[in-house]
């Protein structure tokens, strides 16, 4: 039988979990294939992939789909850094303007979604492009994520930044979940000694991550070259255990928010 597919997401905001595979600390018996988080999300429902982190919008707008792997994911209790929006405007003036939003990000496109919902007389026309971080750049209202948005906090005006993490915690006092780790229930149900053990090896993975905050910040810099205070800071406003207060950030998103979920990640 072929090994599990594994989908890994292709931004640095893995590196506290990924960083003991490549290191070879923890091993794991899958294939591992890496896309950005929406193309993971589809590759998941079509089944061309078995398990790995996936949109947390995704998974809440398709219940009984996937099992959860273990208590992982990735949330932020206030500012994430890498979930922005952009915008010359601000957010309460937007009024029906165009606002280009990325592919990738199935997650960060429903939360921005719900956050201008509470704005009065706020509908914005949702682009979706191919190059979100370019369409800021030439001044257009934009969602930027992973990776683009380290490079947009860096060349944007400090109030042209708004926090998406930051902006929900604001809200609704809870974290916000951007991913979690699941697997196809197919998956689970036929070969469940497999998944137990690549479970039990992302908790060992991440735990390690933990204790070796150094090298993961290292493997980051590597990845995506920058200074290496920016990864200690921004791996410290994210945590890959789904606490208690976690989970009811999550609840709260699904129920609160579930039609920007169906009409932005179904």
């Amino acid at each position: 039988m072929p090994n599990l597919k594994y989908g890994r997401i292709a931004y640095v905001n893995v590196a506290p979990v990924e960083t003991a595979f490549d290191a070879g600390a923890v091993a794991r018996d899958v294939d591992v294939f890496g896309a950005v988080p929406a193309e993971l999300n589809a590759a998941m429902s079509a089944g061309r992939i078995d398990a790995g982190a996936i949109s947390a919008a995704h998974y809440l707008a398709h219940p009984g789909e996937f099992v959860r792997l273990a208590d992982l994911g990735i949330a932020a209790d206030g500012p994430v850094r890498t979930v922005l929006f952009v915008s010359p405007i601000p957010p309460a003036l937007l009024g029906d303007a165009t606002v280009a939003v990325t592919a990738h990000s199935a997650s960060g496109r429903a939360l921005l979604a719900a956050l201008l919902s509470g704005f009065r007389d706020v509908r914005p026309r949702y682009e979706v492009v191919a190059d979100a971080l370019e369409c800021a750049r030439r001044g257009q209202p934009s969602l930027v994520i992973g990776d683009d948005a380290l490079v947009a906090r860096a060349e944007q005006p400090p109030n042209h930044i708004h926090d998406l993490g930051e902006a929900w915690r604001a809200w609704t006092g809870l974290p916000f979940v951007f991913a979690v780790w699941a697997v196809r229930r197919a998956a689970q149900e036929e070969r469940p000694a497999e998944v137990a053990a690549l479970s039990a090896a992302l908790v060992a993975a991440r735990d390690w991550g933990e204790a070796n905050r150094a090298a993961v910040i290292d493997a980051a810099v590597a990845a995506r070259p920058y200074d290496r205070a920016l990864y200690d800071d921004y791996f410290s406003r994210l945590s890959y255990r789904l606490d208690q207060r976690a989970e009811q950030g999550l609840e709260r998103f699904g129920t609160l928010f579930m039609p920007e979920v169906m009409r932005v990640a179904g």
